[in-house]
């Protein structure tokens, strides 16, 4: 089970460090998106990327070894990344706001559907 939760894992985890990298643009982005002061946006942002970056080493890592010390973090990480994937799905890639947005929304749900599954292996 280890290679599925890599997989599909490994694209929060590229889009993390991508934040980082971008973290000004994501930030503006964000803010002017959702209409928050430009501070918030950027503790929302930092937040993000933690989740971007911690969740999926710990599903990789519990899912690697079974390590009992990870187990009280596997469902809350993968329940955080499927809220998290559903609420960027609204804001992003919504295709009752865009139709160009129709794939972004197909991969959203396949993702959801990818990590429900993770969630049963636990």
């Amino acid at each position: 089970m280890f290679m599925p939760a890599v997989l599909i894992t490994l694209v929060f985890f590229l889009s993390g460090f991508e934040k980082i990298y971008r973290f000004p643009m994501s930030s503006i982005k964000f803010s002017k998106k959702v209409g928050l002061p430009l501070a918030l946006g950027q503790l929302i942002i930092i937040g993000v990327i933690i989740l971007e970056l911690v969740a999926p080493m710990v599903i990789m890592g519990y899912t690697f070894d079974r390590k009992s010390s990870l187990v009280p973090f596997f469902k809350p990480s993968v329940g955080a990344l499927m809220l998290f994937t559903l609420m960027a799905t609204v804001l992003y890639h919504n295709p009752m706001k865009s139709r160009d947005s129709y794939y972004s929304f197909m991969s959203d749900i396949s993702t959801f559907g990818g990590l429900w599954a993770l969630l049963q292996f636990a």
